[in-house]
């Protein structure tokens, strides 16, 4: 004689299926599984962009030059150069929603659906933010295609990695040798900050170079983190962001990493992230939330990036 046991029921209907007449037990908390970590924008500091597409200028001076003149020389006409413009375009970002009169009647484990849909859609306009001022190309936009950011990735393409090919391993020389590469050119600013993908971060913190770790055998624990790194060239951040580039295996190539003087970069916002309730669409109610911002910078050369780099784990 078969014994009937609740596994019968569960395997029938299955887990939030309606398990015959077995009584659910929801639970009213919602857990996202999705990362809402936007560590660039909590980095860079924010202005105003009184523009949808607006210029600054930059410039530079010559290499410096010993600059003896011979007594009595003529007058010489030297070359005059003009300063540079940066263009930045300003993108719109939007997300949209829409949820009927029925499912907002129905009681739910939940809130009211619409409430919780609109706060779902601005962490999502908020991390599709984050990834534009990582890894946008820009787009001046015309009457069919849509304006886009210039992200830090292609600002900075190729800035510090004229002696690097590709597949390059990154270690701790590699690291210094491109911070070197700011004051040999005598770029007046201070990198200060490295944004990385996760096998970076990991190959960071494993630097071993002149690092101690003093540890009671007591507190039974073991340290394997690097979150801030100082050379000759000072004192430098490192940032873990899941928006850089990494590679598909620990062995290839891929990794990318971002430098930065973070003093000299702003999320410029035309129009801060905003919600409107619509008109109504026949028996649902709709939303729309929207932002305008770009990423600005006083010079391109506060900052640098490299491609395709090994990571280098050995734990």
């Amino acid at each position: 004689m078969a014994t009937l046991v609740t596994y019968d029921e569960i395997a029938a209907g299955g887990p939030g299926q309606g398990a015959q007449t077995l009584r659910e037990i929801v639970m009213g908390d919602v857990v996202n599984v999705v990362s809402a970590r936007r560590p660039v924008q909590a980095l860079l500091g924010t202005e105003a962009a009184e523009a949808l597409f607006f210029e600054r200028l930059e410039d530079t001076l010559e290499a410096r030059a010993h600059n003896a003149v011979q007594e009595g020389a003529d007058f010489t006409a030297p070359d005059l150069t003009q300063p540079v413009r940066l263009q930045f375009i300003v993108q719109r970002f939007a997300r949209w929603g829409q949820v009927s009169d029925e499912q907002r009647d129905t009681a739910h484990y939940t809130r009211d659906p619409f409430s919780y849909q609109a706060a779902k859609q601005m962490q999502h306009l908020l991390n599709d933010i984050e990834l534009a001022v990582i890894r946008g190309s820009a787009v001046t936009g015309t009457s069919g295609t849509a304006r886009q950011l210039q992200g830090l990735l292609n600002i900075f393409t190729g800035t510090v990695t004229t002696t690097d090919s590709s597949g390059t391993t990154y270690t701790e020389r590699v690291l210094v040798d491109h911070l070197q590469v700011f004051p040999d050119n005598k770029y007046d600013v201070h990198i200060n900050t490295a944004i990385v993908g996760a096998r970076l971060k990991r190959t960071i913190s494993e630097f071993s170079t002149k690092v101690t770790r003093n540890i009671e055998a007591s507190a039974r624990m073991q340290l394997l983190v690097v979150e801030r790194h100082s050379s000759d060239f000072g004192d430098v951040d490192v940032v873990y962001s899941e928006d850089v580039p990494q590679s598909a295996t620990v062995t290839a190539q891929g990794n990318s990493v971002i430098y930065l003087d973070r003093e000299m970069f702003k999320v410029s916002w035309f129009k801060l992230p905003t919600f409107e309730q619509l008109s109504r669409a026949g028996f649902s109610n709709r939303f729309q939330e929207t932002g305008q911002c770009t990423l600005t910078y006083r010079t391109a050369k506060a900052g640098g990036s490299a491609t395709s780099y090994v990571a280098n784990i050995t734990q």
